[in-house]
């Protein structure tokens, strides 16, 4: 089904599977994960996530959405890194976790609107990777889409074909 935000302005990205909304208990969960260093549950939320994707078209490749350098240093671990890790694994698909970077860090995007979300994401991130004809992004969460978005804007001028997004949860459209 596709959103009317969707219809009105189609994004870049060409599909979009989310195995969750981003409700309880995903809310609670999911910032813990990422912020309580635990991320252990991110084991059986890909397998639920795997079943979830069952028959969708798989891509050559998996690129995890990347954090900033000091983010990472922060939080030691990229948790859209570990979940693409092991969908790659049940999968068989190959992890590509270097051509796609953030060399700079940004605000959180959940404290945003709309047009601060695109101008905070700003050249924001960097492609020095192969050129794929069909991947999927891997992110934990998708709130507006605007990360996702931005990302799959720099893949199709890269020359990538098909960009997908694969995440673990999906905020609902307010009235859902």
């Amino acid at each position: 089904m596709i959103c009317g935000r969707c219809l009105k302005k189609p994004p870049a990205f060409d599909n979009c599977s989310a195995a969750f909304a981003y409700r309880f208990p995903l809310d609670q969960l999911i910032p813990r994960i990422k912020y309580r260093d635990s991320p252990a549950d991110l084991g059986w939320l890909a397998e639920a996530m795997a079943l979830e994707l069952r028959g969708t078209s798989l891509p050559d490749v998996l690129i995890p959405v990347p954090l900033a350098p000091a983010r990472l240093r922060r939080r030691g671990y990229n948790q859209a890194e570990l979940l693409a890790a092991r969908l790659g694994r049940h999968f068989s698909i190959p992890l590509d976790r270097h051509s796609l970077t953030k060399p700079r860090d940004t605000r959180h995007q959940m404290a945003l609107a709309g047009a601060e979300r695109r101008r905070n994401l700003k050249d924001a991130f960097r492609w020095e990777g192969t050129s794929y004809r069909h991947i999927a992004l891997v992110d934990d969460v998708m709130t507006t889409g605007t990360t996702v978005n931005v990302i799959a804007a720099l893949l199709k001028k890269s020359g990538i074909e098909r960009v997908d997004v694969w995440v673990l949860a999906r905020t609902p459209e307010p009235g859902d």
